[in-house]
């Protein structure tokens, strides 16, 4: 008794000890658990978002119909299917920058692929902004809010994020990021393939400065592969390249190292190393595609990509997972849109070739899935995968894909064939999550067709809002007065740029503005009045189906200076024409699209909404883009912003 007395001290001790052991771990744990969990008010342990940009709620509603997305299905009934709402304009940097920042352009500042500079009135591409060239580039990130992966590093909550759009260069967050759409080349560009040739090709058409022309001397051909521009001259610097032709096919010999290749066949990974300057190399990965030996020798091969197992600029986070990831899955690509879509349209490569790359690219994006998959054990993780854009925006309309094939649509079997496999994959990742995680598939918008292409420039010039210092019948092809090269700015009130928008000629904002801000509103009103009354000559057809005040679309900080003041939202069939988006025209409002690119979705959101399933159930009636990231910090317990616009899914 006096032994049980005297350790009576030592047990009370020992048990207050516990006690304050269990309530540091459980404190700990709802705060940030030292940077390696989620808080106890987490209602779920993990979050998975799946994106797959450009899926169509149409072509998923018709092919769940058929039967063959039962993964699908399996899903919608597990927890919710519904359409998503997208932001205006609905192209897929905007939609994307939205999903992560939960708010609207105004506040992420991203409001298409290009923006303009108000000063001199000049485009540029809003997904990389580079100063420099690349080997001594600074680049910094064109969002400008918050994305959710930022606010779940912050709470020390895991989280890891591969080839999310419009993240390059990648952040620093509490796991691992690989930039995706925005990525640039070696050379600084987001594409640069070149065409190797015997052939004798007229090099003014479209594309034609990435024809090589080589000669075959004996089965011998002594050529080079371009590299990034270099040196006090701004020169492009040079790798020698020699091929020999080996029966019916070639070896291409690089810097010492042989790659065979077959026709109709892709070679290896070719490893490229360029002087970038004194006691400076750049090193770069590419892959060919040997099209023909005879009669004619014909080699496509791909952009000069960074060379994840020694990158001339970091495009993850850690710098050093790049080359964790080859030593996992081998080399891979590294561009942030390695689908050559403009090898495709430019004619170089064939539909098939262009499937093939694509289906090779799939291939590398789910080895990089499940690397990271087996290993998610807390926290977010987000994997989006965009072949599915791409795809889509070059197998679409007419023949391939028709909407006005009565009540059911007329898919074609690549555009078939990509459902299916992403139906097949998510399959293996409901087999394999638990009840503890939270699944997440969503694109960021739908699909429609391009027929007719409308230059809203050459409007502004026939209804006198914009004043040109020629004959607008002189515009042709070869001179479409691109950067706006033969506008009057001392007589023009309004301008377009880029896919959807116009802006008045504003004094103290442009460069050469010549419009009061007291005359604005009703200049702004008196163009969307016109607008909205637009009909094809051809059809008779009404070609828009809203258009919007930049302020009533848009909130915050970053709508005065680079908000549209007027936004387009076309109906389907109809698109901004190509060379309108940077600062050019065409001799007609209309033309014919008569490219590959026959499938777009800038066109106004109610046409396009993306998808959107969970293994959850959907209580918020009409979700849209602003929804998800509140719904991602919510499901983590961490408090959700008050500049989100947004709001939980349940």
């Amino acid at each position: 008794m006096d032994a049980d007395k005297k350790h009576r001290p030592v047990i009370r001790a020992l048990c207050l000890f516990i006690i304050i052991a269990a309530v540091i771990t459980v404190l700990g744990c709802n705060a940030l658990n030292e940077g390696s969990g989620v808080p106890t008010t987490a209602r779920y342990k993990k979050v998975l978002i799946i994106g797959i940009d450009g899926t169509d709620p149409k072509i998923m509603g018709e092919l769940m119909d058929e039967g063959l997305l039962p993964n699908f299905v399996r899903l919608k009934d597990m927890g919710g299917y519904s359409t998503l709402g997208t932001t205006i304009p609905v192209e897929s940097p905007t939609q994307w920058s939205t999903i992560a920042t939960g708010t609207n352009p105004g506040k992420h500042n991203v409001f298409g692929f290009i923006g303009r500079k108000p000063e001199n009135y000049l485009p540029y591409l809003t997904i990389s902004k580079q100063e420099g060239g690349i080997t001594g580039s600074r680049f910094v990130s064109p969002v400008e809010g918050t994305p959710f992966w930022k606010i779940t590093s912050d709470a020390g909550i895991p989280t890891t994020v591969i080839r999310w759009p419009v993240t390059f260069p990648p952040d620093e967050v509490n796991g691992r990021m690989f930039a995706g759409l925005g990525v640039p080349d070696i050379s600084g560009f987001l594409n640069g393939y070149r065409f190797y040739t015997t052939e004798n090709i007229d090099r003014t058409q479209e594309g034609g400065e990435k024809i090589v022309k080589v000669v075959n001397n004996n089965g011998v051909i002594d050529t080079h592969i371009i590299g990034p521009i270099t040196g006090k001259n701004r020169e492009r610097a040079k790798a020698p390249m020699q091929i020999r032709i080996t029966g019916d096919g070639a070896v291409i010999n690089v810097q010492g190292r042989e790659y065979p290749v077959r026709a109709g066949g892709w070679s290896d990974w070719i490893r490229i190393e360029f002087e970038a300057g004194p006691l400076k190399k750049a090193s770069g990965i590419a892959m060919a595609y040997l099209i023909s030996v005879e009669p004619e020798f014909n080699m496509y091969l791909t952009s000069i990509q960074i060379d994840p197992e020694d990158p001339v600029v970091d495009f993850t986070y850690p710098g050093g997972y790049s080359k964790e990831l080859v030593d996992e899955i081998g080399l891979y690509s590294t561009l942030g849109m390695p689908e050559d879509t403009k090898a495709l349209t430019e004619g170089r490569i064939s539909d098939e070739v262009f499937l093939e790359q694509c289906a090779r690219i799939e291939r590398e994006r789910e080895k990089m899935f499940w690397y990271e998959f087996w290993r998610f054990d807390r926290g977010v993780f987000a994997f989006v995968f965009d072949t599915s854009d791409r795809i889509m925006h070059n197998f679409w309309d007419e023949d391939v894909l028709a909407e006005d094939a009565g009540d059911r649509l007329t898919i074609n079997e690549s555009v078939r064939a990509y459902y299916v496999e992403k139906d097949r994959f998510l399959g293996q990742v409901l087999d394999r999550i638990d009840n503890e995680t939270a699944l997440i598939v969503l694109s960021d918008h739908g699909f429609t067709g391009f027929r007719r292409a409308v230059s809203i420039n050459t409007w502004l010039v026939e209804n006198g809002y914009m004043t040109l210092t020629r004959d607008i019948n002189e515009i042709n092809e070869e001179d479409s007065g691109d950067l706006f090269k033969y506008v009057d700015w001392s007589s023009t009130r309004a301008y377009s740029l880029g896919f959807a928008g116009i802006y008045i000629n504003l004094k103290g904002r442009e460069g050469r503005g010549i419009v009061e801000e007291n005359d604005r509103d009703e200049l702004v009103t008196e163009i969307i009045g016109k607008l909205e009354g637009l009909t094809d000559p051809e059809t008779g057809e009404r070609v828009i189906t809203r258009v919007y005040r930049g302020k009533d679309v848009y909130q915050g900080e970053f709508v005065e200076k680079n908000a549209p003041d007027i936004v387009i939202g076309f109906r389907p069939g109809y698109r901004m024409g190509w060379q309108n988006a940077i600062g050019g025209m065409t001799r007609e409002v209309f033309s014919d699209n008569l490219k590959k690119w026959d499938g777009d979705h800038i066109v106004d959101p109610s046409h396009v909404p993306g998808v959107l399933f969970t293994n959850f159930r959907i209580e918020k009636q009409n979700p849209n883009q602003v929804d998800i990231a509140p719904t991602v910090l919510s499901m983590l317990g961490v408090d959700v912003p008050e500049e989100m616009e947004g709001k939980p899914l349940n």
